[in-house]
């Protein structure tokens, strides 16, 4: 029933320990896995999971302890309010761990990108917000490699025409775009899309897509 609950409980970057045990195991966590549309089948899993343990709890435990299983309901309450707490305590342990860009948290949920077309130009402003959970400042570029809203790749610049980023270490860092591109590189003309897929580059490390 715990495992249950810690299978469907998602961070607040997004992760999920259930879509990526099943990703991992070649199973499909949505409907339309690559595009994470329809039937999201972690909820399904989940209740599997929470049912069962409930009702070997409830048969197999009576006997031998018989307060426990009453207190069920209650302890099932709790859990609900525990879990998602320790789920995000255990992303943030685990990018505490890390080193260099794999330490940094992409928080789509903060992140926009604003689409304006002028003529034979589109302007593309917006904020990426990324959290350096490292005790070093790290310098990156963000690319934009979101194919549902751009044809091509996108490395943002800021109003000074500047690609590179500093990142504050242990610090939830909010990164400022604004640059002109040759209309045609974006699948809407005007518009505004949330939490666009994005790939950090930092000088003499590999990349990360997110």
């Amino acid at each position: 029933m715990v495992f249950g609950l810690f299978f469907s409980a998602e961070a607040s970057n997004g992760f999920c320990l259930g879509e990526y045990l099943l990703n991992q195991l070649g199973l499909k966590s949505w409907q339309n896995n690559e595009e994470q549309l329809g039937l999201r089948y972690i909820f399904f899993y989940a209740l599997a999971f929470v049912v069962i343990g409930w009702w070997g709890a409830a048969k197999y435990l009576k006997a031998s302890h018989a307060n426990l299983v009453k207190a069920l309901p209650l302890f099932f309450v709790a859990l609900l309010f525990i879990v998602p707490k320790a789920t995000e305590l255990a992303k943030d342990t685990y990018y505490s761990f890390q080193d260099g860009i794999q330490a940094v948290e992409y928080h789509a949920d903060d992140s926009k990108c604003h689409v304006v077309t002028t003529g034979e130009k589109q302007r593309l402003s917006g904020t990426i917000v990324l959290t350096n959970h490292s005790k070093e400042e790290l310098q990156v570029s963000v690319k934009l490699v979101d194919k549902k809203c751009f044809t091509e790749d996108l490395v943002l610049k800021n109003g000074q025409n500047q690609r590179m980023y500093l990142l504050v270490p242990k610090h939830k860092n909010s990164l400022d775009f604004e640059f002109y591109i040759g209309k045609g590189k974006t699948i809407f003309h005007n518009g505004r899309t949330m939490g666009p897929k994005i790939e950090l580059i930092e000088q003499n490390r590999p990349s990360t897509a997110y």
